[in-house]
């Protein structure tokens, strides 16, 4: 479904998928053969008024093994690093030759593996950004990621918490900055 207005629109899908996966993963050396459903719906915005904008999305997504001969156990559980919800919004603003604003991005909780046993906290980060036209050909820009230096995490190898307390993780970047000066012929 589309809805667009003058200044602003309205974005709504639902989705329905089946898929299945062969794999194997070097790191657990196990095989997989595997069959998945999810279904969902995502919401996508624009809004904008005299130099201000807002967009924004939201997807919700209930996804499930439905199918695993060489793991039945598995059967019935969410897939690893599926969340039920991410979400943006990116509020920014444009005064003459200045553009500031920010953009958040989010998840919420969702299992290491798909033994459903070990499930990492959802997150979310705050970007910052400010760009500056100096002139026609030269643009100067300041990009904060990771703002307030937001811990999340996004997979890991063990399912459970092992004996000695120690789980092999990814995680998001920590706070980093960049500057840029941007020039066009």
């Amino acid at each position: 479904m589309k809805y667009q207005g003058d200044n602003y629109s309205l974005y709504l899908t639902g989705f329905y998928a089946k898929t299945q996966e062969q794999n194997y993963e070097a790191t657990t050396q196990n095989f997989f053969n595997r069959e998945y459903e999810a279904k969902g719906i995502e919401l996508e915005s624009h809004w904008a008024l005299e130099g201000f904008t807002l967009d924004g999305s939201l997807t919700y997504t209930q996804a499930e093994i439905v199918k695993d001969p060489l793991n039945p156990a598995t059967v019935g559980h969410t897939p690893r690093r599926q969340p039920d919800f991410l979400y943006s919004l990116t509020p920014a603003y444009t005064l003459g030759d200045l553009n500031l604003g920010t953009n958040i991005i989010g998840v919420t909780s969702s299992y290491a593996q798909d033994n459903n046993e070990l499930q990492f906290s959802g997150y979310t980060q705050v970007n910052a950004f400010v760009n500056y036209h100096l002139s026609d050909n030269l643009t100067v820009s300041l990009n904060v990621n990771n703002l307030f230096d937001t811990i999340g995490l996004t997979e890991a190898e063990e399912g459970t918490v092992p004996a000695n307390d120690v789980i092999r993780a990814r995680a998001i970047n920590g706070r980093t900055s960049t500057l840029g000066f941007k020039y066009t012929l």
